[in-house]
């Protein structure tokens, strides 16, 4: 290696970092204090409380809400969430396609979902 690189290989002969190509320097030491990011830690605790509760509360809700449905609704409604059409729903199941789109607006009934994306929404637990 050359000489004349080395100085600019030794980060600790200079009290400043440079920006890019300009000579704009930057404090050496811009890193947060000890107290600054104990306290980051904790704001960051008590949001991941709150959160967990918030999750917690909506897994309850989300599951009162799906126990309402018939072991059959569920499976057409898992059926209808992976994207299967109607029809297709109805040859998986042996049953008509009358009776899945009967079963589909139960569905949307009980769970109170006013649209497919919505029913998706539920089932994932989120709002």
């Amino acid at each position: 290696m050359p000489d004349d690189l080395l100085p600019l290989l030794d980060y600790t002969a200079r009290p400043f970092a440079f920006r890019g190509n300009n000579a704009e320097p930057l404090p050496a030491n811009n890193n947060l204090s000890m107290r600054e990011l104990l306290s980051r830690n904790e704001e960051l605790a008590a949001q991941n409380r709150q959160l967990t509760a918030a999750l917690a509360r909506m897994t309850s809700e989300t599951s009162a809400v799906l126990d309402r449905l018939t072991p059959r609704q569920r499976e057409v409604m898992a059926l209808i969430l992976v994207g299967h059409p109607s029809k297709n729903i109805a040859a998986d199941l042996c049953i008509s396609q009358r009776t899945v789109e009967n079963h589909r607006a139960a569905i949307m009934h009980r769970t109170g979902a006013t649209s497919l994306p919505a029913l998706v929404r539920l089932s994932l637990g989120v709002s």
